[in-house]
C-alpha cells in the first residue's frame, strides 16, 4: 500500500493511499484538511479510480473539479500532483 501526502505552499494538506499494481489503482483512499459538498463526492471519485491507470485518474480529476462539486482547500493541480508525485515515489 502506497501513502503519500502533499501541501504546496499556502494550501491545504491532501493525502492519499492505494494499492497500484500492473499500473492500475485499486483501495483508493483520498483524505486531508480539506472540504468538498457533497461530502460523498470524494467516495464516489475514490469508486472511479478503481481500475484505473494514472492518465485516467488524471482526466476523472479534471471531470471532478469541472462537476457541480464545491471543493474548498485544494486545486485539482493539487490532486493531481498527489497522485503523480505517490506514483514516482513508489
Amino acid at each position: 500500500m502506497a501513502i503519500f501526502e502533499y501541501k504546496r505552499e499556502g494550501g491545504k494538506l491532501i493525502g492519499v493511499s492505494f494499492n497500484y499494481t500492473q499500473d492500475t489503482f485499486s483501495d483508493v483512499v483520498i483524505y486531508g484538511d480539506f472540504f468538498v459538498f457533497p461530502e460523498e463526492e470524494v467516495d464516489n471519485l475514490e469508486k472511479l479510480i478503481e481500475g484505473r491507470n494514472l492518465s485516467q485518474v488524471l482526466d476523472l480529476i479534471e471531470d471532478f473539479f469541472l462537476s457541480s462539486v464545491e471543493v474548498y482547500g485544494i486545486t485539482k493541480e493539487d490532486v493531481k500532483e498527489v497522485f503523480k508525485r505517490a506514483i514516482n515515489e513508489k
